[in-house]
């Protein structure tokens, strides 16, 4: 039998943090890694036009799609150029699946400065043809309005 003795000479129990602060700081790089990915994915680089008046864009939703018009009138569905076609299939889904969630869908278009409004209004066009009805324009804020804000957008019904 052993004596209380014994047990008060073993060493006390320590917890390593070590491992766990390795685990934490590579989620931590993970995450930041992949949001930038995820930023730089969903969007074409296009000059925005400059608005005095607008409202802070929302957060992404599931019932929304952006698409970019870049200067020679090319379309952008995330990093992937897409036809007129494609895209009407895509505005015609993105209006399906709105209505069976019983949601409004969205499009927001980010449209270059210098292309041609022709290109626009084909989109504005699909959009009415498959009755979306919240369309969103991205614009850049005007920096005498507000130096704070780097974009904004606004709504058209």
């Amino acid at each position: 039998m052993r004596t209380p003795n014994q047990l008060s000479q073993r060493q006390p129990l320590r917890f390593n943090i070590t491992p766990l602060i390795d685990v934490v700081f590579l989620l931590i790089i993970f995450f930041l890694v992949a949001s930038h990915f995820v930023r730089n994915e969903q969007s074409e680089n296009v000059s925005l036009p400059v608005a005095t008046l607008g409202m802070a864009d929302h957060d992404a939703a599931s019932h929304r799609i952006t698409i970019t018009v870049r200067a020679d009138g090319s379309y952008f569905v995330g990093s992937q150029q897409q036809s007129e076609e494609a895209i009407a299939g895509q505005l015609q889904t993105l209006s399906q699946n709105a209505s069976a969630k019983q949601l409004l869908p969205e499009v927001r278009i980010r449209s270059d400065r210098t292309a041609d409004y022709r290109h626009v209004r084909t989109l504005v066009e699909k959009c009415a043809a498959v009755n979306i009805r919240r369309i969103y324009f991205a614009v850049a804020a005007d920096s005498a309005s507000d130096a704070n804000s780097s974009s904004a957008a606004g709504q058209t019904r």
